[in-house]
């Protein structure tokens, strides 16, 4: 209140000079024969006063109010623009195919598969011969293939140890146990006696090697697609079903990542593998807006990347990135790749940004990314290998 108080002393009439002089009071000059200050004056005076202050406050906060700027950073890809003239990184993107408009989630996946067991078999054979188990992650689950009986069903079938079990007759298996998945595969074969119920019994797979080994032969325009967290709850609760403090209850569309090849590599003997170091050019792209939010050489709001030095590639350890330096869709879709290719990866939320987003970039929440991306060297060579 002291500087209130010092303005209110000019207001009724104070000197602001140089020259310190006494305060006036901030109340009437009328006094009473005894020299004393009006009671009626004072108290009007103090009013006054405490009127004056919310006034005086907000006049103090509009002088100092900033400007705003807007909440979405403007991002532009100027990878033409700083690279030289005969540069092979100019015009990378000129041939590229426009950007995906289609809902992932619905996207048909290249590593899975059904494998179909008659269901008389399984009673007459002494069951499938399968061991199953299961890993969690926070409130993903995967049942898994742990072992496969010698010469059991399972085995004359072709099922192997590592495949992870997707559903059972349709019905999705990825967030259960493995008692869960026993009990549903026992539930199917017992309802073999329903007559309106199918003989059949179809168990599909997702073997986490395919997906590895198509990366590696890509053809260019060929996509391939696995699903690397399913549909369903994802609200972070304790031991007993409650949510957590400070959490909300949150769902999510299933999350799969697409690899397309947009320009293959002119010879190629060897791609890259974890703990490569990986020379790269690239522009991330939001899937829902179309928006460009990141790029290898960018420019947001008119001004370069501080550091960068108008650079059009960079460098990473493919597999040992620091947390948060890249989208983790990177480790999982440049696996493989070869000096010159062009890849588009696309990668949903759960390998991005997740529920949060990052506004500030123009990433709005569980938003989907497109990265186009060219492998310019591995481990310094930037010869075709």
């Amino acid at each position: 209140l002291a500087s209130h108080a010092h303005n209110a002393s000019a207001w009724s009439g104070g000197n602001l000079g140089n020259q310190p002089q006494r305060m006036r009071p901030l109340s009437s000059s009328r006094a009473d024969s005894s020299g004393g200050v009006c009671a009626s004056a004072t108290a009007k005076s103090r009013r006054d006063l405490l009127l004056s202050i919310p006034s005086a406050a907000a006049a103090v906060a509009t002088a100092f109010t900033l400007p705003t700027k807007s909440a979405n950073a403007a991002v532009t890809d100027e990878t033409d623009t700083f690279a030289a003239a005969d540069s092979a990184y100019r015009g990378l993107s000129q041939f590229d195919p426009p950007a995906i408009t289609r809902q992932q989630s619905i996207t048909t996946t290249s590593d899975e598969f059904v494998v179909s067991i008659v269901k008389e078999d399984l009673k007459s054979g002494g069951g499938l011969g399968l061991e199953l188990a299961d890993i969690a992650f926070r409130t993903n689950r995967r049942v898994y293939v742990k072992s496969v009986r010698p010469n059991s069903l399972a085995d004359r079938k072709g099922i192997k140890k590592g495949w992870v079990l997707v559903s059972v007759d349709g019905a999705s298996a990825e967030r259960t146990n493995a008692e869960g998945a026993a009990i549903m595969v026992s539930r199917s074969v017992r309802a073999s006696a329903d007559e309106s119920s199918s003989n059949m019994l179809e168990l599909r797979f997702r073997d986490p090697a395919v997906f590895q080994e198509q990366l590696k032969s890509l053809e260019q325009g060929q996509e391939i697609t696995t699903q690397v967290a399913p549909a369903g709850d994802t609200t972070q609760r304790k031991e007993d079903g409650s949510v957590k403090r400070g959490e909300s209850v949150t769902d999510q569309v299933d999350q799969k990542l697409s690899v397309v090849q947009l320009i293959p590599p002119k010879i190629c003997k060897r791609g890259s593998s974890v703990d490569d170091l990986l020379e790269i050019s690239y522009l991330g792209t939001v899937v829902e807006t179309g928006q460009v939010f990141d790029g290898s050489a960018i420019k947001v709001d008119g001004k370069p990347i501080p550091g960068r030095g108008n650079d059009v590639s960079l460098f990473f350890v493919l597999g040992k990135q620091p947390f948060g330096q890249f989208p983790p869709g990177f480790d999982a879709g440049l696996q493989g790749m070869c000096v010159g290719e062009r890849r588009r990866l696309i990668v949903p939320p759960v390998l991005a940004y997740g529920s949060v987003g990052v506004p500030r970039r123009g990433i709005p929440p569980n938003a989907t990314l497109q990265y186009d991306i060219t492998l310019v060297s591995i481990n310094g060579l930037a010869m075709p290998q």
